[in-house]
């Protein structure tokens, strides 16, 4: 089996699925992948979500700072210290110790705050100028709360022996570990920032900003991004301490709003995967089906058989004209080896007539007693011989003819000027018995687009038609007719004033081989090949190319015929 044929097989093999479905299907599922992995990476969302998550913790931490700063503010600790006393102490000087109550700060908390969820740290106020104030938040610290809503959960524990973790290929694991990897930079930069950076950044504040303290997203712990709001507890100016909200479970948050993309991108996944079976059907499955019938087209020829081309011409769509194109071309080519064939059977049996008539020649031409019968011999011999020249020379102008007209570059061809001199050449070497050659043309030039060669070859095979099937001195007329605005068509006459043509042969002259002359003309000085040529020219060129008789009464078609007229028609655009 040829490699060829192995990739036909494996073509009408694979019915289902090809790589145009594969395409199709990866084409119609990237749109969503990218959709989903963007709102995984997209930060703007996730930050829009931590921002009305930190707006609700800094709302809280004002909260409590203020009551704190009317009922938790120990004042009698707060005792002045002489400006010498503060020379000599040096860095560890304190102008007053500014305090807070921790009885008081535990009394607000246990009376108050039982509604809110998340965790709360209240600070002293640092009592030393070192730069940063807070070098360590775990010395200030007063109270460490963890704040939840009044409500039972209930939840039942699995059995001992069962593994309640989930499964590495369960969605939750899945999408938990994607969050995890698109926000790693994000937690990176939490994970740098520190609770005392937060207390240095809060004590630097303006009090009359519009949001008061400092706000961070850093990591608590035990590894979990939190939001935390720091707001320092103050009294006119003096600051006594530090409010510290946190409230975790972001990453819940995010994963659960991504989560609830999963449902429509499944949605979507399955729409995609419609959408390709649909164009799998409609397009892939059609495609292949004109494949497989091209392939049997190749081995019907080599088989000489015939394939059928699948009739998708009714879509009327780009696979219709598909189909209808290689119906077309399969037709053409199924014609022209139909006509290779005949050409061939043809051209076999016209030149096995000449090649005949001369073996029988020669073998008689040993018997021949006379010189006049030798003669006779050898001009049968001779004559064959410039008819087997004539034939061959015309079968490989014939053969060579649709490769020329393939590979030829059209022009403007100048109709006009190309028969005029095709006339005058037949005026200057006619001699005194031939017919005469007269021209008619129109006023103004006719141009058209072709092939300026070919179509002189046309004009003279007409010509020398005419002429051969005119009488001594009879006369060849060749008329020009310009298009009209009614017909955008150009017309090309050649008349003769011979016997004119048989009803019934009126279309088979243009077959290849019909030589059937008038009496008295020259014998093997026709191959029957010249108007056949003609009309393949003319056809290539868009036009058409018949003959009709003229009559002496024109609705008499059995009447009195006073010669053949050939007619060429061709589009002047």
């Amino acid at each position: 089996m040829t490699e060829e044929g192995a990739k036909v097989r494996k073509r009408r093999a694979r019915v289902a699925f090809s790589r145009l479905t594969v395409t199709i299907v990866l084409a119609n599922l990237i749109g969503l992948v990218i959709l989903l992995i963007g709102s995984f990476a997209l930060t703007q969302y996730r930050d829009g979500l931590i921002q009305a998550k930190l707006e609700g913790v800094r709302a809280q931490a004002q909260i409590i700072a203020d009551v704190l700063a009317q009922v938790a503010i120990d004042e009698s600790s707060c005792q002045p210290v002489d400006e010498a006393d503060i020379a000599s102490l040096g860095a560890e000087a304190t102008l007053c110790s500014l305090a807070l109550s921790q009885t008081d700060v535990r009394e607000v908390f246990n009376r108050v705050w039982d509604s809110f969820e998340g965790r709360v740290r209240i600070f002293n106020a640092p009592q030393t100028f070192d730069d940063p104030p807070v070098s360590s938040a775990d010395v200030l610290l007063i109270e460490d709360v963890v704040l939840r809503e009044d409500k039972i959960v209930a939840e039942t524990l699995p059995p001992l022996e069962q593994d309640s973790a989930v499964p590495s290929f369960s969605p939750e694991k899945i999408t938990y570990t994607v969050l995890r990897y698109f926000s790693r930079n994000y937690r990176a930069q939490a994970g740098r920032r520190t609770i005392e950076a937060e207390l240095n950044e809060a004590l630097s504040s303006s009090p009359f900003a519009e949001d008061r303290g400092a706000a961070s997203v850093r990591l608590n712990e035990e590894g979990e991004l939190v939001v935390s709001v720091t707001v320092p507890i103050r009294r006119v100016q003096a600051i006594y301490g530090m409010v510290t909200a946190e409230s975790g479970g972001i990453d819940a948050l995010v994963e659960e709003a991504r989560f609830a993309i999963l449902p429509f991108f499944g949605l979507g996944v399955a729409a995609a995967i419609l959408s390709s079976l649909l164009l799998t059907a409609m397009i892939a499955q059609p495609i292949r089906q004109l494949a497989i019938a091209a392939d049997k087209v190749r081995e019907g020829i080599a088989a000489a058989g015939r394939a059928r081309i699948p009739d998708f011409t009714s879509r009327k769509d780009e696979i219709g004209e598909l189909s209808g194109s290689l119906k077309s071309m399969t037709a053409a080519i199924y014609a022209r080896i139909d006509a290779i064939e005949s050409f061939a059977a043809d051209v076999a049996h016209e030149l096995k007539n000449p090649l005949t008539s001369i073996r029988s020649a020669s073998e008689t031409l040993e018997f021949a007693k006379t010189p006049e019968q030798q003669a006779k011999l050898m001009s049968v011999i001779q004559k064959d011989v410039a008819r087997m020249d004539r034939l061959i020379t015309d079968i490989s102008n014939a053969s060579r003819l649709d490769a020329e007209l393939a590979r030829e570059i059209r022009e403007a061809v100048d109709l006009t000027r190309l028969i005029g001199d095709i006339v005058a050449m037949y005026a200057d070497a006619a001699k005194e018995d031939a017919p005469h050659i007269t021209y008619t043309d129109p006023i103004q030039a006719v141009y058209i687009l072709g092939n300026p060669s070919a179509l002189g070859q046309v004009i003279r095979n007409l010509i020398d038609n005419a002429r051969s099937f005119s009488p001594p001195g009879g006369e060849v007329r060749v008329t020009l007719e310009a298009p009209t605005q009614r017909e955008n068509i150009v017309r090309i006459l050649v008349e003769d004033d011979g016997p004119g043509i048989p009803p019934d042969n009126l279309e088979s002259i243009f077959k290849r081989f019909y030589t059937k002359r008038p009496k008295g003309a020259a014998f093997g000085n026709n191959s029957g090949l010249g108007l056949a040529i003609s009309r393949q020219i003319i056809n290539s060129h868009g036009g058409r190319i018949f003959v009709e008789n003229r009559l002496k009464y024109a609705s008499d078609t059995d009447g009195e015929r006073l010669g053949a007229r050939f007619v060429i028609e061709l589009p002047a655009d």
